[in-house]
């Protein structure tokens, strides 16, 4: 078929050999060239598949599952907000009692709040009327850069690696120094060093421990990226 464009002056132009050049615009697709600032950690939940620059905005989230009963329980997790009665709120209505080491509690029935924020690195022992699971959100803590300080005599810590690692490997140099006594889980098993005896095996994340020192220490856990 020929095509052929009429100008004003009475020129024809031929169109016989016109290739068209279309441009077609996808919506919500982003131009390559462009600088999209956002999360770009897989594992974050607000990760931004179209970022190309990461804006350290990245936020992660751990579920921790919680038994009736009693129970220890820490997070990886640095809130936002780190009141104690808004990192617990989804389970308001299951807490019968929260308490921190040094015996400060939480009672949401009686809108009772004695411990205040959480602590990183500290655990907390927690008490539900029904099995119940706890997602928290924030940054996600440094184990290598959040070191845990240890007072003489009993300690509730938290478990700050996101895999498990066995108990006798995480506490060696504190058993080399002579500092460490016990530790104990939430089911009341315990790692006796000086007996040679470990009823615990690994240490996992969302757990808390307790710990008997002789003297204080300061507890540094490897990286995620270390094995023990």
């Amino acid at each position: 078929m020929l095509l052929d464009l009429v100008f004003s002056d009475g020129d024809y132009t031929s169109l016989n050999n016109f290739i068209p050049t279309f441009v077609i615009e996808v919506e919500g697709e982003v131009d390559p060239t462009e600088d999209v600032y956002g999360c770009m950690d897989e594992s974050a939940s607000n990760y931004n598949i179209d970022a190309n620059i990461d804006d350290s905005s990245c936020i992660y989230s751990q579920t921790i599952d919680i038994n009736s009963g009693w129970s220890l329980v820490s997070t990886y997790i640095q809130p936002d907000n780190i009141d104690v009665s808004i990192v617990f709120s989804p389970l308001e209505n299951h807490i019968v009692l929260l308490k921190n080491n040094e015996g400060s509690a939480y009672l949401p029935e009686w809108n009772f709040n004695g411990i205040g924020d959480i602590i990183a690195g500290q655990g907390y022992q927690i008490k539900l009327n029904s099995d119940q699971q706890l997602t928290i959100f924030g940054e996600r803590l440094l184990p290598e850069l959040t070191p845990i300080d240890l007072t003489l005599g009993w300690n509730l810590i938290a478990y700050l690696r996101q895999s498990p690692a066995d108990v006798a490997a995480v506490f060696q140099e504190m058993l080399i120094s002579g500092s460490l006594v016990i530790v104990k889980d939430s089911e009341g098993n315990a790692y006796l060093p000086e007996w040679a005896f470990n009823g615990i095996g690994g240490m996992f994340s969302g757990k808390a421990y307790q710990i008997k020192t002789n003297e204080a220490y300061t507890l540094i856990y490897l990286s995620n990226n270390q094995d023990y």
